[in-house]
């Protein structure tokens, strides 16, 4: 089985190129030099390795990325839920069927069993749709549990004339500012500044200093 190229990293480097600073993010390990940025991703889905020349990152970014979709659906449905509510609870069918007993008591028998079975059917007609009510916003809180979990943070390098690299993060990583670190050790006027390597790196001094 062949080893993490994480841990030789300095076969990497060209002739003269000196590691710099390293940040290790729960699914990546960036590496920056004083010439440019190594992306090593062993677990993602894509190549397991990217290299950039560091002139050539315009921006370091974390974005939210999520299904829009998903959230547009469970605003209509919630929508529609509770308008069917409304009208289920504001409207009883079953009452507006006259309860007057007609005059001919021998059609009295067979206009109030009418009567009973109009009444059973609104009272039904009632009832369904006040369960589609509850449904719609049962279907609702569906999609919008749905669109939560959609939704995911990822650092993105903007690469100039190139793909751009993505890169997911999790809390953990933007607790520990390794992203601030990231595009501070990147920018330009970092180099004299990069002195540690591997693990978290201390704080580094605000972009003032840069150059």
């Amino acid at each position: 089985m062949l080893g993490s190229w994480d841990e030789h990293v300095d076969e990497l480097l060209y002739d003269g190129e000196r590691e710099q600073r390293r940040v290790d993010l729960e699914a990546a390990t960036v590496v920056v030099t004083n010439d440019r940025i190594l992306v090593l991703t062993p677990d993602g889905d894509g190549s397991n390795y990217r290299h950039v020349e560091r002139p050539n990152v315009a921006r370091v970014s974390v974005e939210t990325d999520s299904a829009l979709r998903q959230l547009f659906w469970a605003t209509v449905a919630l929508f529609l839920g509770l308008g069917v509510l409304i009208a289920a609870v504001t409207y009883d069918l079953a009452s507006l069927v006259d309860g007057g007993s007609p005059a001919d008591s021998d059609t009295f028998g067979v206009a109030e069993s009418a009567r009973e079975i109009v009444q059973t059917l609104l009272t039904a007609l009632d009832l369904t749709v006040l369960a589609g009510g509850v449904l719609l916003v049962a279907i609702a809180a569906a999609f919008f549990v749905r669109y939560v979990r959609s939704r995911s943070r990822r650092l993105v390098v903007r690469v100039s004339g190139d793909d751009d690299i993505v890169l997911p993060v999790t809390d953990a990583d933007l607790e520990a500012d390794r992203t601030v670190d990231l595009a501070e050790a990147i920018g330009p006027g970092s180099t004299a500044r990069s002195e540690g390597v591997g693990g978290d790196p201390d704080p580094i001094p605000g972009s003032e200093e840069s150059g």
